[in-house]
């Protein structure tokens, strides 16, 4: 059903958005890809763009409360199609988690930082 909608979707010129983790989580935890996200790329044998973002610093996964600042998102270079399935998930893990960090520490350096957990200020070297 997935992959069908998707590729009707693509068919009307539409772009396809999903969080390759299925779903957010919080600033720096530990990245959980699914396959869900490597079939879509390996079946439609179109381009991922991945997209690094700290929106999590300010609206936090389960939470009700939204915090002041700004959400910086930073699109990446697309990875082309063609790569076998673990070679593209490493690829997008390695391309994301590094750039979401440097937007964390980012914030960690604006005038007004947000609160960073430890968790995310360990993930975006803060701390050592």
């Amino acid at each position: 059903m997935m992959l069908e909608r998707a590729t009707e979707e693509l068919g009307n010129g539409r772009p396809i958005i999903i969080y390759p983790e299925g779903t957010r989580r919080p600033a720096g935890a530990e990245p959980s890809y699914k396959y869900g996200v490597a079939k879509l790329y390996t079946d439609l044998k179109v381009p991922a763009v991945p997209i690094a973002l700290n929106s999590g610093l300010y609206w936090p996964r389960r939470e009700f409360r939204r915090f002041p600042g700004t959400i910086i998102l930073e699109i990446l270079p697309p990875i082309e199609p063609g790569l076998a399935t673990d070679t593209f998930l490493t690829v997008l893990r390695d391309t994301i988690e590094p750039a979401s960090n440097r937007l964390i520490a980012e914030a960690a350096a604006s005038p007004t930082p947000p609160a960073i957990s430890a968790m995310a200020r360990a993930s975006a070297g803060l701390d050592g």
